[in-house]
């Protein structure tokens, strides 16, 4: 199987695609509670200084039509974005108590499964 691999200019964010380049809203779901707070914290350092420069890298692609390496780093980007809350709010866990259970969450349409 193909390595995939982002673009040149986000290089260094490569050791991290194997674990949070994920392609839905289910998968970094499910990502995130299955990972320590502090098992999360490498990647969210990587991320924030690197977040504005991805965001104009991405900004010159239509919306839809990314190359398999920007699709990549975009869903690299949505996925640090989803995972940021337990860094950002000082959490100790990565899921609040007493909320649903989370197999009782359903996703639909782009969240359960990437078209195209």
């Amino acid at each position: 199987m193909k390595e995939l691999l982002l673009p040149k200019e986000f290089s260094d964010l490569q050791p991290f695609v194997a674990q949070w380049g994920l392609a839905t809203e289910k998968e970094r779901y499910f990502r995130l509670l299955d990972t320590a707070v502090e098992d999360v914290r490498p990647f969210f350092d990587a991320m924030l200084p690197r977040s504005a420069a991805i965001l104009e890298y991405l900004s010159r692609f239509e919306r839809g039509k990314l190359p398999a390496d920007a699709q990549l780093l975009y869903d690299l980007m949505l996925t640090f974005v989803e995972t940021a809350h337990p860094i950002e709010l000082k959490w100790k866990t990565t899921n609040i108590e007493d909320t649903v259970e989370p197999g009782r969450l359903h996703f639909h349409g782009p969240s359960a499964a990437r078209y195209g």
